[in-house]
């Protein structure tokens, strides 16, 4: 009846198993991106390890590898190597569990998550005591709780990470292994108080089935019991049956010289093992304490029994191992195989931009030259131009001016030779004063042909210069205002102090001829970007509206083909504003 009971439970299990396995294909199959194949393939991962399956667990984490970039660095990577530690921690595979985890806690640094190293630091330490290294499991479980940050934000995280009272529970066990059993009471209680508080399901049972052991080791077995019960009852409830299993086999070493009952606990453990998955690392300890028992009270015949069972377990260990880091071996080299194209395909994209560099650099250079040729050429033809200017200048100063000057001597010994002929002498006046006009329009064409003119300093001394002369013998007086001590050097083209001078010069003119001024003022202030010229006489301002006649309307146009803005005043004199951009 017993028996069929069983047979009816197993069965059941297995409809659901395949039934969860269905599903969990399908969910994944539905996957239309990767970042959701990782996350259902994940899940199911740790899905079947929370239930004990642990080689259904590892080919669902081989998905997660497989779709998961391989040189990401993120908490997911962190994730996929603390779940992979401690799947090889249930494996058996001790060392490759603490190499993950060490991976891991190396991704988890350099994201600068504090948790997470923590996490990885518990491994590092479960895995090392296993190997019976304890020296490095104390420090790396020291270290885990160091790191463990005190204030837990809400940050949803793809695993469930591991709590404080683990890591104080797992030292507790640390400290008993190295028979220091006050510490590790302490350290035992300590997380038995953070178990309590944060409702653990798996803690609250691992931390009593821990004073149970306590106990046991100081030969307290009453206590022992007490706790090793009280463990069970927390883990029925939590359906945690692989701890349930455990505590038998602890009560079958209390049970001391009570032969029956080792037997009935013993019955207990391997009907749990029959009715539930319980991984191999747990079923090797129950099989290890249970030979034990059966020894100290000489039931050889169950002892030579579990023997058996230790002996096919380990088979079954090593066979699965083996059939593991075959899978771990394919895993490693699909990995690498990833991590050398996407080196290879780094390689390629490094030597096309390589190649993109070289032709921009060619085109620079090509570019370079032809901007190099191109300014030689204005150059050369600047300088062409300067060479022509200066020859026109010369030319003009040397020929057409010695004409001139020439025209006006004859003019004056023709007003002199005959001084009583009235119609003679007004013709040679106005044929001297034509040629003064000319020869000064002469000269200030001359003079904005030169660069050695190109001052505003050499500009307020030409202007200085014919204002002294026009107002040299006449009842008016000239002041001229300067204030550009630190723009003296500025630059003003041949154009711009052509077309400027002829504007002051008809201003200057005008007052002269229309004003009844006494005094004319001029003021030169340079400032950044421009100069202002005004030019102001106290005299009776306009009498008329075409008081400039067409000399308005020359300052005007001048003005504008240089830039610049006229602006006048007619208040208490005349007041004309010049200003011009440099």
């Amino acid at each position: 009846m017993r028996m069929k009971r069983l047979a009816c439970i197993i069965t059941l299990l297995s409809s659901l198993f395949v039934k969860s396995q269905i599903t969990f294909n399908k969910e994944y199959a539905d996957c239309k991106t990767s970042d959701c194949k990782i996350l259902k393939s994940f899940v199911n991962a740790e899905y079947y390890l929370e239930n004990n399956d642990i080689n259904v667990s590892q080919k669902w984490l081989e998905k997660t590898r497989d779709d998961f970039p391989a040189r990401q660095i993120d908490a997911t990577a962190c994730a996929i190597h603390s779940l992979q530690s401690e799947l090889f921690y249930y494996m058996g595979l001790f060392q490759f569990g603490a190499h993950e985890a060490q991976t891991g806690m190396q991704k988890a640094k350099s994201i600068k998550d504090s948790l997470l190293v923590a996490d990885s630091y518990f491994f590092i330490g479960i895995n090392s005591f296993e190997l019976q290294q304890y020296n490095a499991s104390a420090k790396a479980l020291w270290m885990s709780r160091n790191y463990f940050p005190s204030d837990q934000s809400n940050k949803k995280r793809l695993r469930t990470t591991i709590k404080k009272e683990h890591i104080y529970n797992n030292l507790a066990q640390l400290k008993l292994k190295l028979n220091q059993p006050d510490s590790a009471i302490w350290y035992n209680s300590r997380a038995y108080q953070l178990a309590k508080k944060a409702g653990s399901p798996r803690g609250i049972p691992n931390v009593e089935q821990t004073f149970g052991e306590i106990f046991l080791k100081q030969k307290n077995m009453d206590s022992a019991k007490i706790y090793f019960q009280r463990s069970s009852e927390s883990a029925i409830q939590s359906k945690y049956y692989d701890i349930v299993m455990l505590n038998y086999a602890f009560l079958m070493k209390c049970a001391q010289n009570d032969k029956p009952e080792v037997g009935d606990l013993f019955e207990k453990g391997t009907s749990i093992m029959e009715q539930h998955m319980v991984n191999a690392i747990y079923q090797r300890y129950f099989y290890t304490y249970a030979l034990d028992a059966f020894m100290a009270v000489g039931d050889f015949d169950s002892a030579l029994l579990v023997q058996g069972k230790i002996i096919r377990n380990d088979e079954e260990t090593r066979i699965k191992g083996n059939s593991f880091l075959q899978d771990i071996t394919n895993q490693y080299v699909k990995n690498e195989n990833k991590l050398l194209s996407l080196r290879i395909l780094e390689l390629n994209r490094q030597k096309n931009i390589t190649i993109l560099q070289l032709i921009a650099a060619l085109l620079c250079v090509l570019i370079l030259g032809l901007v190099v040729l191109i300014f030689r050429r204005k150059s050369k033809l600047q300088q062409t131009l300067l060479d022509q200017k200066n020859e026109i200048s010369k030319d003009l100063h040397d020929d057409i001016g010695s004409g001139l000057s020439s025209i006006l001597i004859h003019a004056d010994l023709l007003a002199k030779t005959n001084p009583d002929n009235d119609k003679q002498n007004v013709l040679a006046t106005k044929i001297a004063s034509t040629g003064k006009e000319i020869s000064q329009r002469l000269n200030t064409f001359i003079w904005s042909l030169s660069n050695e003119n190109d001052s505003l300093q050499h500009f307020c001394e030409y202007v200085k210069h014919y204002a002294d002369a026009l107002f040299e013998v006449t009842h008016m007086t000239f002041l001229l205002e300067e204030n550009f001590s630190q723009s003296s050097q500025k630059a003003l083209d041949g154009h711009t102090r052509k077309n400027l001078f002829f504007c002051i010069k008809e201003v200057l003119n005008n007052a002269l001829k229309h004003s009844d001024a006494t005094v004319v003022t001029m003021q030169i202030t340079a400032e950044k970007n421009e100069i202002q010229i005004v030019i102001r006489d106290n005299g009776n301002g306009f009498r008329e509206q075409n008081h400039f006649g067409n000399g308005l309307k020359n300052i005007q146009k001048r003005i504008e083909s240089i830039n610049g803005k006229l602006a006048i005043v007619n208040d208490s004199g005349l007041a004309v504003s010049l200003n011009i951009p440099f």
